[in-house]
């Protein structure tokens, strides 16, 4: 960073704990202070604005290892395991190691392909909504919003049912480390990250072995068996793909219901379009990733002297891209702090853009489409129950805790 750009702080530490109810305000201020400035405690540059945002996400001169970066921040050699993970994950890569990967995954989450899993999903959200419906109350977070996905994107790849409850904890504290470790992590996140990748490698070996000998028609058993033009995974890079699908897969989901549903709830208006018009949903889950997108931020380190805005970047910069203060940037959407669940076009950055961007878009939009057209059609109320409501600890993966509701048919 060239000593004489100015910085701008916020009145609270940007990414932290009283920011997790509501970060918005202090994504207007930020944007409305400057496009990218400097953030002394992050050590990193901050980007608010929708068109920069996008630019980074696309200009190459911007990698996405933000590993080799991180290992000076935390040099303590027990976490070496642990980085050694997150640096194989396709979305820490960059060029031809990154297209390496994907092309060996990207099968699989083909529009075709996850579009045989609708008839799959209906079935779980009827049968979910249906308990809820006879009971007349859900824990919507803990009842169809965390289950859902974890069981959809166990069965694409390959986890039985005895294992996915120990499968999920494993993911949600990896999770913790992958989304948070180039801006903050405590040593106990860094701890429960570095078992949980120690742990499931141990479980993948048994699974690999056993898939090698024993092969199904699952995703693990594919990348198990997989070759691109001559190239295979190693059990290391198998190891990190399969934990970053398990989670792309998992908790990101998990947070675009729950931010959307809680969003139709305080937008009741809102809610009743979706009702009278069922085929918004759609639509409906563009908008609420431009809204609330659980998903926050992203960061890319500059491979070389930078132009941007009116800011140097130095070569070797952490640059943060705040997706979430881009969604609600006025020069890219009318009205940007209000829920238009027929917003069209709704070009959200809550997917990535460019060449990373989301492998598993298409199974996101298609559990969503399903949960939020079932809720429409299904529910004749639809209601909070009463009390406080808390969002996860994790900044970077914006979710509530719990959304207890009343409904009926």
């Amino acid at each position: 960073m060239s000593a004489t750009v100015p910085t701008v702080n916020s009145s609270a530490r940007l990414f932290g704990r009283d920011m997790l109810e509501n970060p918005y305000p202090t994504y207007e201020t930020l944007r409305n202070k400057a496009a990218v400035y400097w953030d002394k405690s992050l050590n990193a540059w901050i980007v608010t604005r929708h068109d920069m945002v996008k630019a980074v996400f696309k200009d190459q001169r911007f990698s996405s290892d933000r590993v080799t970066r991180a290992r000076e921040q935390y040099p303590n050699s027990i976490y070496r395991p642990l980085f050694d993970t997150i640096s194989l994950v396709m979305t820490q890569r960059d060029d031809g190691d990154h297209l390496r990967l994907r092309n060996l995954v990207q099968h699989a989450f083909q529009r075709t392909v996850i579009e045989s899993y609708r008839p799959r999903i209906e079935d779980i959200v009827d049968q979910m909504l249906g308990q809820g419906i006879a009971r007349g109350e859900m824990d919507f977070v803990q009842d169809l919003a965390v289950p859902l996905p974890i069981m959809v994107i166990s069965e694409i790849v390959g986890i039985p049912v005895a294992d996915r409850d120990q499968v999920k904890a494993w993911c949600d504290d990896f999770s913790e480390v992958v989304l948070n470790f180039y801006t903050q992590c405590s040593d106990e996140q860094l701890r429960r990250g570095l078992f949980a990748v120690l742990a499931f490698k141990l479980y993948l070996m048994r699974k690999a072995e056993d898939l090698r000998a024993n092969p199904n028609d699952s995703l693990l058993s594919n990348l198990v068996q997989a070759e691109e033009e001559g190239e295979r995974l190693s059990l290391d890079e198998l190891l990190a793909n399969v934990l970053l699908l398990l989670n792309a897969g998992n908790e990101t989901t998990t947070g675009m219901l729950t931010n959307g549903l809680l969003a139709l709830l305080r937008n009741p208006e809102q809610l009743g379009r979706l009702r009278a018009d069922p085929g918004l949903a759609s639509k409906a889950v563009e908008e609420f990733l431009r809204y609330d997108p659980p998903v926050q931020y992203l960061g890319r380190v500059a491979r070389e002297e930078v132009m941007l805005d009116d800011k140097t970047i130095a070569a070797g910069d952490l640059v943060l891209m705040v997706m979430a203060a881009a969604g609600r940037d006025p020069a890219a959407y009318n009205e940007p702090d209000s829920l238009d669940v027929a917003r069209s076009p709704c070009r959200h950055l809550g997917f990535g853009t460019g060449q990373h961007l989301c492998t598993g878009i298409q199974l996101a939009r298609l559990e969503g489409q399903i949960v939020f057209e079932r809720l429409a059609r299904a529910l004749t109320s639809i209601e909070i129950e009463p009390g406080s409501l808390e969002h996860s600890s994790n900044f970077n993966l914006r979710c509530l805790k719990s959304l207890p509701i009343r409904l009926a048919a």
